[in-house]
């Protein structure tokens, strides 16, 4: 069976490097993210992409993301010094949060990433230990309204469809998103006013708006406002920092990496994969790094906001230690998570978490950090 399974995977892996090799142009000619430095020729980054698929068995998607096409990122330091491939270490941080990490037991799907995972969960959780979170205002699952906040003006004699059509009724400043979702996707600004629907500014209509919610396990929360410090960078969303942890089997949480999320214009979400900037975060400072990423298919990189013109080097974040401390504290209480991805914005009385999320990815950080293979390994047993 070990024969046949090597035999299978050699053959996969040949597959693959036909499949780079047929579409060398697509892998080859993208665009630089170090245009100062000096890069290696077509033929090596071909050879550099056929030899990641040969050792990791898969593609590296981030591969001009980290620079591994500068003349100086050799297979040895790149080996070295970055996770890859990408999809190897999301599955290692999928297994080990299906794991209570300070005992070392599989605990099957009952670990803290339940609670990262549902929104809603973790909204009850974050408020039972009065931790700053988004209050939430009303829970809509499998099409029917699971929660309401009691400050709003309901008719509950009424079947559940009509009731959150009463509660669409108030007046309020929210913003929506799927309990489970990823990446933005379905999330949205609300604002009523005296009737009036707007999503994402738009005006729109009840009909429509009920249309949305019931296509989703939503979670309507209010809508916060940042830190006036965090709105020079950009003022249509909401600009988070996402900070990893990690707990040892000790118990003991450790820090290990954050960056900002900064949104576009006109959008109201910061996502990397909405066409949002990157930016690394000096963990000592507290202060953005010099260059902002975007991801592979919106540019390369910038060394200011691309709309409001705001420079990055240096820029201090406000309350960031605090938000480091409570991160850590927040972390001791999911106890049963062995990482979490937080997602913490800066309101003008200190650091407000938005979500924990237990599937975080690792390409953004090893982007605007550099390679976080020597920092991390040793909490993830990346070699087992």
């Amino acid at each position: 069976m070990h024969i046949v399974s090597n035999l299978r995977n050699r053959y996969k892996k040949m597959r693959k490097c036909l499949s780079i090799i047929r579409h060398r142009v697509d892998y080859v000619n993208q665009v630089t993210y170090y245009p100062d430095d000096e890069r290696k020729t077509p033929k090596e980054i071909l050879k550099d992409y056929l030899w990641i698929v040969w050792k990791y068995g898969e593609v590296e998607p981030f591969y001009f993301t980290y620079g591994f096409d500068r003349k100086e990122m050799t297979r040895e330091r790149m080996a070295a010094e970055y996770l890859i491939p990408y999809k190897q270490f999301q599955r290692k941080i999928n297994y080990l949060n299906f794991q209570n990490p300070r005992y070392n037991k599989f605990q099957g799907k009952m670990t803290g990433r339940v609670i990262t995972a549902d929104k809603f969960y973790f909204n009850v959780f974050l408020e039972r230990f009065g931790i700053p979170t988004p209050k939430v205002f009303c829970f809509v699952k499998d099409k029917k309204t699971l929660y309401f906040d009691s400050q709003f003006s309901i008719d509950i004699s009424k079947n559940s469809l009509e009731q959150l059509k009463s509660f669409f009724s108030n007046d309020m400043d929210a913003f929506c998103k799927p309990t489970e979702g990823q990446l933005g996707n379905g999330a949205f600004a609300l604002r009523i006013h005296e009737g009036k629907i707007y999503v994402n500014n738009e005006e729109t209509t009840i009909d429509k708006l009920m249309e949305t919610i019931m296509s989703d396990d939503y979670l309507v929360q209010e809508r916060i406002s940042q830190h006036e410090k965090m709105a020079e960078l950009c003022p249509s969303t909401i600009n988070t920092i996402r900070l990893h942890t990690v707990m040892d089997q000790e118990g003991n949480v450790h820090p290990f990496g954050a960056l900002l999320r900064i949104g576009r214009l006109g959008s109201s979400v910061d996502n990397w994969a909405k066409g949002g900037i990157l930016m690394g975060i000096d963990m000592e400072k507290g202060c953005l790094k010099k260059k902002g990423f975007l991801k592979p298919g919106y540019g390369t990189t910038t060394e200011y906001h691309l709309d409001t013109k705001v420079k990055f080097d240096g820029f201090v974040i406000p309350y960031f230690q605090e938000a480091v401390e409570a991160a850590i504290k927040l972390h001791k209480y999911l106890y049963r998570c062995h990482s979490v991805g937080w997602d913490i914005t800066i309101t003008e009385n200190g650091p407000m978490f938005i979500e924990g999320n237990g599937w975080w990815e690792i390409s953004g950080i090893q982007a605007v950090q550099g390679g976080m293979k020597k920092q991390i390994e040793k909490y993830f047993n990346i070699n087992n």
